[in-house]
């Protein structure tokens, strides 16, 4: 019980955080159009005047307007389309790495061969500890 309650409130936390409760207030306002309109008009002229966007319910228009205000109330210090985040993480580590005594800058430092950075460490293959007693 507690914790399937636990996962439930997860699970709602979780859809609240990436805007969901938009799109299950849409489902359930579709749902009450269809049922609506399918009373007065039959099933297939229902479910073409609920999704065609022409024929939009109270509810409909109240969430089209909080996504609006939502959509306004972002933060204006989000990464352009055109310079995506990883570029702006990769450039911000390369500037803060230390500086190190193989390489004469931070960016030959960042983005070395695989090779040169290996042989360094290659100390070549282990000799067989000595065998006593033969």
């Amino acid at each position: 019980m507690k914790r399937s309650l636990q996962s439930l409130l997860c699970l709602i936390a979780a859809l609240h955080l990436v805007g969901g409760h938009w799109g299950v207030m849409q489902m359930i306002a579709w749902a009450q159009m269809l049922r609506d309109y399918s009373q007065d008009r039959g099933v297939a002229v229902a479910v073409m005047d609920t999704f065609n966007g022409e024929h939009p319910c109270p509810m409909c228009d109240k969430i089209k307007a909080g996504r609006a205000q939502e959509e306004q109330q972002k933060p204006a210090s989000l990464p352009k389309a055109d310079q995506p985040a990883i570029w702006l993480v990769a450039s911000k580590v390369v500037q803060d790495l230390p500086a190190s005594p193989w390489a004469t800058s931070k960016v030959q430092a960042a983005f070395a061969e695989p090779r040169q950075l290996a042989a360094q460490y290659d100390a070549g293959p282990a000799t067989p500890p000595p065998r006593a007693g033969i």
